[in-house]
């Protein structure tokens, strides 16, 4: 009899087969940005239709997230391989001024975003994750975990949840639209990438960016 495999090795493996689908090159000669996702095969409709499933909150607002170029890779000046990951993401929000109106938008403070370390600084993954008594958690004594060793680390960087401990027995990996809008750009760049403004900054630079948020 076959296991089922963790929440966290399901997600993996589903981001890496919507990763290793390319768009089939056509002209488009619309004026405006080419909008990747309109030439992709029907093969990735099932993968990003589960994903949907997953996150019925967060995928639909993740990608709208990116559509309006409000997601920032922040890199190090000095860094020259455009193939590192950036340091961190700074994603801004919007918000409704006005409930009849929807094309007015106010930007909100940024959040940041660390893909390696599964977090984000905005409310809903500080809810997701430590959620409430009266949301199911259960608490009790804590169980050891292995050290990931050196040799591992580098996978571990790729996996859905970065080097936290979340979903890998049971339960699941908390995520927020952020995070989902930055994890599918950076391993999805093919037909996401491009969404991503790059901002190159020196470590003084970083720290006020951070300092701001």
């Amino acid at each position: 009899m076959s296991t089922l495999p963790s929440p966290r090795h399901f997600l993996t493996s589903l981001i890496d087969s919507i990763a290793n689908i390319q768009p089939a090159p056509v002209d488009d000669a619309r004026p405006g940005p080419p909008n990747s996702l309109r030439h992709l095969p029907p093969s990735v409709r099932p993968l990003l239709t589960t994903l949907h499933v997953l996150f019925p909150a967060l995928l639909l607002p993740s990608l709208d997230l990116l559509d309006r170029s409000l997601v920032t890779a922040v890199l190090p000046e000095q860094q020259e391989e455009p193939s590192l990951k950036p340091s961190f993401f700074l994603v801004r929000s919007v918000a409704l001024t006005s409930r009849k109106t929807y094309n007015a938008f106010t930007a909100a403070t940024p959040y940041v975003v660390r893909l390696d370390a599964w977090n984000c600084s905005c409310a809903n993954f500080a809810f997701e994750a430590f959620p409430s008594a009266g949301r199911g958690a259960t608490i009790g004594p804590a169980t050891e975990v292995d050290e990931p060793c050196d040799e591992d680390a580098g996978d571990l960087e790729t996996e859905f949840g970065g080097l936290s401990f979340d979903g890998r027995e049971a339960g699941g990996v908390p995520c927020c639209k952020h995070l989902l809008a930055c994890l599918l750009a950076e391993r999805w760049g093919s037909v996401l990438g491009s969404y991503i403004v790059t901002r190159r900054a020196s470590k003084e630079e970083m720290v006020g960016l951070l300092a701001d948020t």
